[in-house]
Formats: C-alpha cells, sequence, structure tokens
C-alpha cells in the first residue's frame, strides 16, 4: 500500500512541475506586444553657442509598427536649467523601425556666464506600455562670448618703469602704455595703485606684452605689483612680482 502512495506522490509532483513550467513561459510579440521605450543614450555635455543649438537624444521601443509613432518627454523636477532655456521634442520612431530620435532645443535666454545647468528629459510611459532607462541628462553652460577686455595693472614703487603693449596676430600693437605713464616716480605712495584699462578687441589672437625698464618686473624688494587680463569670467593673462624685462603672454578673443 506504501509503494502504491509513494507512486500516486511522485506522478503528482511530475504533473505539478509541467504545469509550473507551462505557466513560466513567455512569448514575445514584436508586434502587439507591450511598448517599452528606452533612451540609448543618456548623459550629455553641451556648451550652448549664442544662437542656440540642438541635441539629438536616440530612443529604441521594443515593438514595431507600420506607422510612425510618438513618444512624449517632459522635464524632470529636478532639472536646475531655466524653461525658457530648453524646448523638448517628442521621441518619433518611423514606421518600420524599433530606433528613433528626441530633439532638445537649448538657447541661451537667462543664462548666466559662468554658470552650470542641468536639463533631466524624462519619457513618459505610453499607456499599456513602460519606459526604462527614461531620463537623459544635459549638462549644458552658456558659451561666454566677451570682447571687452580689462586690463589690471597693480604697481610697486617704481611704477614709472611698468608698461605694456598688446598685438593681435599680424604684429600690429592694437593698444599700449609706455614707460612713466604710472606713478608717481620712485615713490612708496605708488605701491598698491591700482590702473585699469577697458580695451575692445574683435575676434583673433593677440599677445600681451608687460614690460620693465629696470628688468626686475613689479618688484621693489619691499612690494611686488602685479597685473591681470580678464574677459567677464575668461582669465587671459596674469603675473606678479619679478618677472625680469618682459613677460609674453599670448591668448585668443572667442576662440
Amino acid at each position: 500500500m506504501k509503494k502504491y502512495i509513494l507512486k500516486i506522490a511522485a506522478f503528482a509532483l511530475v504533473i505539478g512541475l509541467f504545469a509550473s513550467c507551462e505557466k513560466e513561459t513567455v512569448e514575445f510579440d514584436n508586434v502587439n506586444g507591450q511598448q517599452g521605450i528606452q533612451f540609448t543614450t543618456r548623459s550629455y555635455n553641451i556648451t550652448v553657442p549664442p544662437e542656440g543649438t540642438k541635441v539629438t537624444i536616440p530612443v529604441s521601443v521594443t515593438t514595431v509598427s507600420t506607422a510612425s509613432r510618438t513618444f512624449q518627454a517632459v522635464a524632470d523636477a529636478k532639472s536646475t536649467g531655466a524653461a525658457a532655456s530648453y524646448k523638448i521634442g517628442v521621441a518619433t520612431i518611423p514606421a518600420g523601425s524599433y530606433e528613433g530620435t528626441l530633439d532638445v532645443d537649448l538657447n541661451t535666454v537667462s543664462l548666466q556666464d559662468g554658470i552650470a545647468y542641468s536639463l533631466l528629459v524624462k519619457l513618459v510611459a505610453p499607456a499599456g506600455g513602460s519606459a526604462f532607462n527614461e531620463v537623459a541628462t544635459i549638462n549644458y553652460n552658456k558659451k561666454v562670448v566677451c570682447n571687452n577686455v580689462v586690463l589690471t595693472v597693480t604697481t610697486d614703487a617704481y611704477a614709472e618703469e611698468t608698461s605694456w603693449k598688446i598685438k593681435n596676430a599680424a604684429g600690429v600693437v592694437v593698444a599700449s602704455i609706455p614707460p612713466g605713464t604710472y606713478g608717481p616716480a620712485s615713490s612708496a605712495a605708488s605701491r598698491g595703485k591700482v590702473y585699469t584699462h577697458n580695451i575692445n578687441l574683435p575676434n583673433g589672437k593677440y599677445t600681451l606684452i608687460m614690460e620693465d625698464v629696470y628688468c626686475d618686473g613689479q618688484a621693489d624688494g619691499v612690494y611686488e605689483g602685479s597685473y591681470r587680463l580678464d574677459c567677464s569670467i575668461i582669465k587671459h593673462a596674469s603675473g606678479t612680482g619679478a618677472y625680469g624685462c618682459t613677460k609674453i603672454t599670448p591668448f585668443e578673443i572667442n576662440p
């Protein structure tokens, strides 16, 4: 009797295993199955020029259709970029394809120099479907365009020895200050005096040449003078102390 009971139990177990296997069988339907959409590239670093730029993000979907399809996307609440600085399009999948794109237009409206922004573009799951790898991050910043440079000179006691010139790519002097301009000469009163020069330079390559008549730079043995050439947040050149007769620094305006 025990043998029959064991045989019946074993048969029931086998039937149960077959039934369990049948329940786990999944048939993939690439036409009528559930739609799943994702970004296939999810990270971008963009510098936005004055005229704006476009970021094209590739997307893919798990089903195919004889008609083109569109899917919505929105800006995630964690984005730091102002809404006026971007426009999110729709993800478009051409007919007969699993792959498509979504365009995001970026502009410099409300962007500040030197500030980094982020836009998190999030796919919206289609009705009855799902979205995975659904967030693409665009880190972006404004390209700084600056032509109005500022040369700041801080003198030592021998201010009259300091001079400078800026030459363009052709070697032509486009701005300069000759020796003897700063002062008073050979005086402790000149230590720490600040002179600011505003210079407009067209786009191109230049050279800043700082010079000292006595060839000891901006150092009088007690105090060290300095100079710096800036344009907005861009630091083109700087120096301090005993740089000898000449300090030459090449720089470029809006490369």
